[in-house]
């Protein structure tokens, strides 16, 4: 199913007994998972959530089993990046079908590819279906950013609202967190706000540079690029470097005590499978006396262009960079 035939049966109130939401966007996944409860006007009593490694199929199936005696609904709302096992999907669609009372909400967060095989199970013959969001287009985007700017009571013009798409390298979950936190300037949001208080560090630009500096090609030119951009200023961008490679040990470190790599136990959240398979790659580069090496070094970049004067901190921060590489 198309997303604007999905709103189209949100809008008539016409809900499957059982959806399926995945695809590239993972923040309208976590949007319309949302409108979807608030047409079922679904109250906490009704509602089992399983979320991401809380997944399990007995539990699942004996809640959509159960029956109330007041009449209640069964609403179940499994949230994962892992795939399900079309025999279970087919129990739990066949459960909700069977029912007047049950509905099932799958959000999946993995891999496109590995939905399709899941998204089959979906079918409109078991009063079911699936939704795939595609990454948005920019009129689609700053739609989806106005109408949380409009929800948090911020004025903010749509020149502005590109503005920040742009500086976070399109990333719609990103400005809305940003979008939250400008809420506590009361004035209207203009692009000088956002160059000040907002610094794109989930971008990807920032990302590929610093993948640039540790693979130890020519960061000479990304680098340029990045300082033209105008939001990041030296310090930040340490910091940023700093960050990412904390992120990395952290990998490094379970993948040394567990022999493989899980992003949601590792950070707490999880990543887009590509970038989770990156980390876990690029981590295993380095070894423990390296990792050592590179923060001390970092920490003497960070101090230095905190403490001394009269100098030109953007050169600075290029050469150290530079010897960093020769370090790895």
């Amino acid at each position: 199913m198309y997303k604007r035939e999905f709103e189209n049966l949100l809008n008539s109130s016409q809900i499957p007994k059982s959806i399926l939401l995945y695809g590239a966007c993972f923040y309208q996944n976590e949007f319309f998972g949302k409108k979807i409860l608030e047409k079922l006007s679904a109250n906490a009593e009704e509602k089992l959530l399983l979320y991401y490694d809380e997944y399990n199929f007995t539990l699942a199936k004996n809640f959509l089993s159960q029956s109330s005696l007041f009449g209640d609904r069964n609403i179940l709302i499994i949230k994962t990046d892992k795939t399900i096992t079309k025999k279970e999907l087919d129990i739990l669609i066949n459960l909700s079908f069977k029912s007047n009372t049950n509905h099932l909400l799958l959000q999946f967060f993995g891999d496109d590819s590995k939905a399709k095989n899941i998204a089959k199970a979906f079918s409109p013959k078991k009063n079911a279906n699936f939704v795939r969001f595609f990454k948005p287009n920019l009129g689609e985007a700053l739609f989806l950013l106005q109408n949380r700017a409009k929800e948090l009571d911020i004025n903010i013009n749509r020149y502005s609202l590109s503005h920040l798409y742009q500086l976070q390298n399109e990333d719609i979950a990103l400005c809305i967190n940003d979008l939250e936190k400008l809420n506590i300037l009361d004035k209207e949001i203009e692009v000088r706000d956002i160059n000040e208080l907002v610094y794109g560090l989930g971008s990807v630009g920032m990302d590929e540079f610093i993948y640039e500096l540790l693979q130890k090609r020519d960061i000479r030119e990304s680098y340029a690029r990045l300082m033209e951009l105008g939001s990041a200023d030296e310090i930040k961008i340490i910091n940023a470097i700093e960050s990412y490679l904390s992120q990395l040990f952290l990998f490094y470190s379970y993948i040394k005590i567990h022999g493989t790599f899980d992003a949601r136990s590792v950070l707490g959240y999880p990543l887009p499978p590509n970038l989770a398979k990156e980390r876990s790659t690029l981590c295993m580069m380095f070894d423990l006396k390296t990792y050592n090496t590179i923060f001390k070094h970092l920490l003497q970049i960070e101090y230095k262009l905190k403490k001394i004067q009269n100098i030109d901190k953007s050169s600075m921060l290029l050469s150290a960079l530079i010897k960093l590489q020769s370090l790895l």
